[in-house]
């Protein structure tokens, strides 16, 4: 979707809807006050069947993309658990080796990482962008990873398993930072969108001798479809928005730290 419309959802949603209801009315006033346009209007009988096919065809999409991105949406969530699971991992590790030498070392960097993710990194992706401090942060782990050198063989052991968790926290990480990218490509959103609006007008056509209940029928039709993009373009967007995913998993870890140190 682009931007400008991203920023309206997701700054100023209610006067995005009513500006739309708006709009909706003044075209249903257009349709139904002007002799020119009225010759457009359809019968029932003849225009039902196809419009019957239009809203079928358009509604399977929809449903198809929502359950589309709720899945991509769900398997972030996952992501970020998954990465917060590995950088615990080398939290725990770390009682592996002396404290004098590594173990708080290790400890030490790790929980700066994770307090950068909270405070700089969830901030920065609500912006569609990564923090530099966070980066910092994260190149510090490896850097922590590489300067290890296990002495005795319980550390050597527990040394090759904090290795398998830096890379597949890694892994997880780099994946957690792709979702911040829109998975629809624009060509989807321009056949959502018109979709929606030759649904709308198509039905603004028909005729019908209670002007008052086909536009009650049509706001609350526009209604429905507006709120389905709306959840689509949220859900696509895992971190802003009402449905912003938190780093929960990550502060149960700054908890838990909190908790050793008492």
């Amino acid at each position: 979707m682009p931007p400008f419309i991203d920023s309206i959802m997701f700054n100023h949603f209610y006067l995005a809807a009513c500006i739309f209801l708006l709009c909706i009315t003044a075209v249903f006033l257009l349709v139904k006050k002007n002799p020119l346009l009225k010759r457009f209007s359809l019968d029932l009988d003849i225009g039902g069947i196809i419009y019957g096919g239009i809203v079928a065809v358009y509604s399977i999409l929809l449903a198809f993309i929502v359950v589309i991105v709720w899945q991509q949406y769900q398997n972030t969530g996952d992501r970020i658990q998954e990465e917060s699971t590995k950088v615990f991992n080398l939290y725990r590790a770390s009682y592996a080796f002396p404290d004098s030498t590594t173990g708080k070392k290790i400890r030490t960097t790790v929980i700066n990482y994770v307090t950068s993710v909270v405070n700089d990194e969830f901030p920065s992706m609500e912006n569609d962008t990564t923090s530099a401090i966070t980066q910092k942060r994260y190149n510090q782990v490896w850097d922590m990873v590489y300067a290890i050198r296990p002495q005795t063989d319980n550390e050597k052991v527990w040394y090759a398993s904090m290795v398998t968790s830096i890379n597949q926290f890694a892994e997880a990480r780099s994946i957690r930072i792709s979702d911040i990218d829109p998975s629809l490509p624009p060509l989807m959103w321009k056949i959502l969108i018109a979709g929606g609006l030759i649904i709308i007008l198509f039905a603004i056509l028909f005729k019908t001798n209670n002007n008052k209940t086909h536009y009650l029928k049509i706001i609350l039709f526009s209604v429905i479809i507006v709120f389905n993009l709306i959840l689509v373009n949220m859900l696509d967007h895992p971190y802003k928005g009402m449905l912003k995913i938190e780093p929960s998993a990550f502060t149960k870890i700054l908890k838990h730290y909190k908790e050793e140190q008492k």
